[in-house]
């Protein structure tokens, strides 16, 4: 199961790539409107427009840096490492689906099986977190059952 943990991390590492370069080109995009924006003689429509630029870069800004946070956390799970119960990089097999707490991307796919990267902070993530082999827990109003905590 190392291996499969280390391709679910590689897929969610190339998903988040993905978001933090489209992030950036859009940061850049939205920085360069707001450098060649020059002030016209209507200006308080130039202060508006320029406001709304700048509150667009903070959030674009934002999402970057949550997303490069993201990465960060992944690259702290020991793949390696084998969990007796569910915490922080534990693949959880149960009767309703299979669970890499980890960073909250949601559902992805390898080799035709379905996973979902959930956050431990998440309300399913912390119904599971210190549950092992066997265990049972109830979440919304659904019964699971734990085969397997890698």
């Amino acid at each position: 199961m190392v291996e499969v943990k280390a391709q679910i991390i590689e897929a969610l590492n190339k998903l988040l790539d993905k978001k933090i370069d489209a992030l950036k080109a859009t940061t850049a995009d939205v920085s360069d409107s707001m450098k060649n924006d020059t002030k016209s003689s209507a200006g308080d429509k130039f202060e508006t427009g320029r406001e709304m630029m700048q509150m667009e870069l903070n959030n674009k800004q934002g999402q970057l840096n949550k997303q490069v946070q993201l990465k960060k956390d992944l690259a702290q799970i020991d793949v390696k490492k084998q969990n007796s119960t569910a915490d922080f990089g534990s693949l959880v097999i149960s009767n309703k689906g299979k669970y890499f707490i980890s960073v909250a991307l949601g559902r992805i796919v390898i080799n035709n099986t379905e996973y979902y990267a959930l956050s431990l902070a998440s309300p399913i993530g912390q119904a599971l977190k210190g549950h092992k082999q066997g265990d049972s827990i109830s979440f919304n109003r659904q019964n699971i059952v734990i085969d397997d905590v890698l």
